[in-house]
């Protein structure tokens, strides 16, 4: 009887814990895979959170899933041109590129404080440094000289919304200057689809009242492995057959 109750209390907690993982969760961020019969999709991220971080730096923040395609249809047509111009100029096939990215930033400051030098005049920071150099007679043309040290960021990182809940993938960009702003986003990924069909063959082993090692190897169609083995019993000492199937219920 105890073991009847158990098995039905294991049973609704696990129905409980599939219910739970696979709900859709709310959030701000919505998910733009387009599929085929969808508008076409342009490179230009247009869903982007911005916000400033504690030393004054300007992050724009993105869903990780935001402009993934699974195929080069859904671009339209300047989206194609583009790409066909990065792979050009990287030598490259379409089949050999996983994901394009470009910022477009826009440094901007006034009232510099300039110190008089020999030849002119000269700003200098962290990160720039501007020179005026004047003409060496009232008929010549002076020049500037120019460098920025920029320190281009981008991490990807993942956060839940809720206790347990799924993973939400992010790209987080910015530049290590509070005068820089990010005026625009353009990237596209091709999604990578994991194969229906697979085979594995692995050494092993497992534990129940005793150990036991050897080898086994399976086939997994979809959610599905159907897998067998052969296993050295070391209490028994002897060779024994093993034959499993698998069906994966949450995965997060």
């Amino acid at each position: 009887m105890r073991n009847l109750i158990f098995g039905m209390l294991m049973g609704i907690a696990v129905c409980f814990g599939y219910w739970y993982f696979t709900q859709p969760e709310t959030s701000t961020i919505k998910t733009v895979i387009p599929e085929e019969a969808e508008k076409l999709v342009n490179l230009e991220a247009d869903r982007i959170n911005k916000s400033i971080d504690t030393k004054g730096f300007e992050h724009s923040v993105m869903d990780e899933v935001t402009n993934i395609v699974s195929s080069v249809t859904q671009l339209d047509d300047s989206s194609r041109r583009k790409l066909d111009s990065v792979m050009s100029l990287l030598r490259i096939e379409r089949k050999q590129l996983k994901e394009y990215k470009q910022y477009t930033v826009t440094w901007r400051d006034s009232v510099l404080k300039a110190v008089r030098t020999d030849t002119g005049f000269k700003y200098v920071d962290k990160w720039a440094s501007i020179e005026f150099v004047s003409p060496k007679d009232s008929q010549g043309t002076g020049h500037f000289n120019f460098n920025y040290n920029a320190e281009l960021n981008h991490a990807d990182y993942w956060k839940r919304t809720r206790i347990m809940g799924k993973k939400k993938h992010y790209i987080d960009f910015w530049v290590s200057d509070n005068r820089a702003t990010v005026n625009g986003v353009k990237r596209v990924k091709f999604e990578v689809k994991e194969p229906l069909f697979k085979v594995d063959f692995n050494a092993s082993t497992f534990y129940t009242d005793r150990l036991n090692i050897g080898l086994d190897g399976g086939v997994n169609i979809g959610r599905t492995r159907i897998g067998g083995g052969y296993f050295y019993d070391m209490v028994d000492e002897r060779w024994r057959p093993l034959v499993s199937i698998k069906f994966k219920l949450i995965d997060f």
